[in-house]
């Protein structure tokens, strides 16, 4: 990791002399600049300057200042990294643009775009003339293109979506509609199964614009927005845009975060996001790359986790340019990863085209980038295929891009099959917050590491799927321990150690000096004790015995040799869980839906309920008439998720047209005193 971030660091400032000419003009925009005709003709151009205008005490002041100026999250995430940057938050790189130099390139008449603290530059619209003023001030150091795509309609590919209902052995909790081959094609149900939804964590998208008022989506946290290409804080449809201004970016949201139960859900339905509009889908207008970089600097100020970009950026450049050093944007992506964003970014979908190969900030060397495959586990025939100009490997891994269920960005209540790795971008950013969900310390690299390690051709990577198609479940528990654990049910005795035990796997080492029980006593001090192994991969402690009633509180705690130290509930300390110590007076809970009429062919007629109690259910039964005639009581019996069943006892042919039944329930707990609900239906 030290190695890496040093690297990133590194190739800011060597891309930056390498590729400026001795009038700090770079080739590609020196040629752009004689082959005009139009002295009228302006250009965008990046101005990259050469210092932050600071030394000494003075840079020194203002990387403290920088540094106290970071929100909780962002400092979280940033500490992640810091060891390699000798333990501080911030760089260089975060400290503004000076000024004084802004100012004295606004003087020679051009038009201000966008700033890059980490660029250290302005992008600008200048003509030829003043290009080359500008390159003469002491203080410019390298003008360049700002680089820019046309965006292509997103390939047409015939759906190949599989029935939901056919031929499943598994049945999830969540009803997953027509999301459920994506998701089930890179393993993200039983992630979900198990609690993990990418809670706690933030996304960034960068996008076009976004409808957040779809059926799908209007459950999705949006933490704040902002327009890029308006330079205002309304990122869907406004006066002036194309009506197809928030199509992209709406799609790629829902393919993440959507949530409606029967018809679309994203991996990441229960993280948090922030939406960044950089694309300009104006007719004819090149979507340029300044925006891009001004707004992944805008989401790192919220200290986000995650960074989706289904994006790219191709024109001006030749193949050469892919080599991960090179394109501000993708120079910029590698240093968000350096401050501790895990960079997701798709590959392109021009493997057919007069490209041929991957797009920028796709080639960056710490951005996780992803290719597309079909339902079957096909690569597609569009994604883009690496290596990157100077032989790495990409892309990193892929998903499903091709048949994508996605919410409509025209129709609130409508849905579409589309394709492109613009939605396997979006489901592989998911599982990375599925990833920090449950390890929420975990580097960028990590994150690449267990997506990588965990895929379908992890041993023979290639250059169309990469290291292979998403395992989000294997990804998930790549890092870190798993404590598996049955919470405590409300104790009685007051007399003895309360016994919690658990298991502990991990796939290194686990550190004997980390493996606690905390707990504490109604909302009091934190305490813990070490577990002890009780034989194989199994673990106890006892939490001292209470004499007193009242609630305690607990959670567990597991570390390994790699440093990772991970909680059940995940969350904790601001989760966890609790009972109550003492005598028992809270009586079972029956939920049931009364039988209504009955037919004679569907006869013998079940009765159901889901009974439930703060310690255990220890009976449950039915008293019943037939035609005002008591029966035998019924004794129901315990099946899978608390569901308590019984056949009426009677057959068929005794029973006439007409019969009238009625009945009661009753459930005893299981605790000293045995509380009894009864119910009449």
């Amino acid at each position: 990791m030290r190695l890496l971030t040093a690297f990133v660091l590194l190739t800011v400032m060597s891309a930056t002399m390498a590729l400026a000419a001795p009038d700090g003009i770079t080739p590609r925009l020196e040629r752009q600049l004689t082959a005009s005709t139009n002295g009228d003709e302006t250009f965008a151009v990046w101005v990259t300057f050469v210092d932050k205008g600071r030394s000494g005490s003075d840079l020194a002041a203002a990387l403290d200042e920088a540094e106290s100026l970071l929100n909780e999250r962002s400092r979280r995430r940033r500490a992640k990294v810091a060891p390699a940057k000798g333990g501080r938050l911030v760089d260089v790189t975060d400290l503004s643009v000076h000024q004084p130099y802004v100012d004295g390139a606004l003087a020679v008449g051009v038009s201000l775009r966008q700033q890059s603290r980490w660029l250290n530059a302005v992008s600008l619209d200048a003509s030829a003339a003043q290009v080359r003023t500008l390159a003469k001030l002491p203080f410019v150091e390298r003008i360049d293109l700002v680089n820019r795509f046309t965006r292509d309609p997103e390939p047409v590919h015939p759906s190949q979506a599989i029935d939901p209902s056919a031929d499943k052995e598994l049945t999830w909790t969540i009803d997953y509609g027509s999301s459920l081959t994506e998701l089930e094609q890179i393993n993200v149900p039983p992630v979900h199964e198990a609690g993990w939804n990418g809670d706690g964590v933030l996304i960034g998208m960068l996008d076009t614009g976004f409808r957040t008022t779809h059926e799908a989506m209007t459950a999705v946290n949006v933490v704040d927005v902002w327009d890029f290409v308006n330079g205002d804080g309304d990122v869907d449809n406004e006066e002036g845009d194309p009506d197809s201004a928030r199509n992209h970016g709406t799609m790629t949201l829902s393919t993440v975060g959507g949530y409606l139960p029967g018809s679309l859900v994203g991996p990441a339905y229960g993280a948090s996001y922030v939406l960044a509009k950089t694309e300009d889908v104006a007719d004819e207008q090149p979507i340029e790359e300044d925006n891009w970089v001004a707004g992944i600097e805008w989401l790192d100020t919220f200290g986000i986790d995650i960074a989706s970009s289904s994006l790219g950026y191709t024109d001006w450049y030749v193949f050469e340019d892919m080599d991960g050093n090179t394109a501000p944007c993708t120079i910029a992506a590698d240093l968000a990863v350096g401050k501790g964003i895990v960079v997701v970014n798709s590959a392109g979908n021009d493997r057919a085209g007069s490209w041929g190969h991957i797009i920028a900030p796709a080639d960056g060397d710490s951005v996780i980038t992803v290719g597309a495959v079909n339902s079957t586990g096909d690569v597609t025939s569009f994604s883009s295929p690496g290596p990157t100009a100077d032989g790495r490997i990409k892309p990193d891994i892929s998903a499903m891009g091709a048949g994508n269920h996605v919410a409509s960005p025209s129709d609130d209540g409508a849905y579409l099959s589309v394709s492109g790795t613009s939605f396997s971008c979006p489901l592989t950013a998911g599982v990375t917050a599925l990833i920090l969900s449950r390890v929420p310390e975990l580097t960028p690299l990590q994150v690449r590491e267990a997506l990588r390690a965990t895929a379908s051709q992890s041993g023979s990577p290639d250059n169309d799927y990469g290291w292979g198609i998403v395992n989000a479940w294997d990804a998930v528990h790549y890092f870190g321990a798993v404590i598996t654990h049955t919470p405590l049910v409300d104790v009685e005795q007051m007399v003895a150690p309360i016994p919690v035990s658990c298991t502990i796997t991990d796939r290194v080492a686990l550190n004997p000096a980390t493996l606690r029980l905390w707990w504490r006593f109604e909302g009091g001090m934190w305490q813990s004790i070490l577990q002890t192994s009780i034989g194989g991969d199994d673990y106890a402690a006892d939490i001292p015995t209470q004499t007193v009633t009242g609630n305690v509180d607990y959670y567990l705690e597991a570390g390994d040799e790699l440093g990772l130290t991970v909680f059940e509930p995940t969350a904790a300390p601001a989760s966890f869980h609790s009972f109550h110590v003492g005598p028992d007076t809270i009586p079972p809970v029956i939920v049931h839906s009364p039988l209504g009429d009955q037919t004679l062919i569907t006869w013998p007629t079940m009765i159901a309920a889901v009974v439930t109690d703060n310690t255990d259910v220890a009976s449950v039964s039915a008293d019943w008439t037939l035609n005002g005639v008591p029966q035998a009581t019924m004794i129901l019996s315990e099946g899978a998720a608390n569901l308590w069943t019984a056949p009426f006892p009677v057959g068929v042919e005794v029973l006439q047209p007409g019969d009238d039944f009625s009945y009661s329930m009753e459930a005893v707990d299981a605790s000293d005193a045995a509380n009894t609900l009864s119910t009449d239906i």
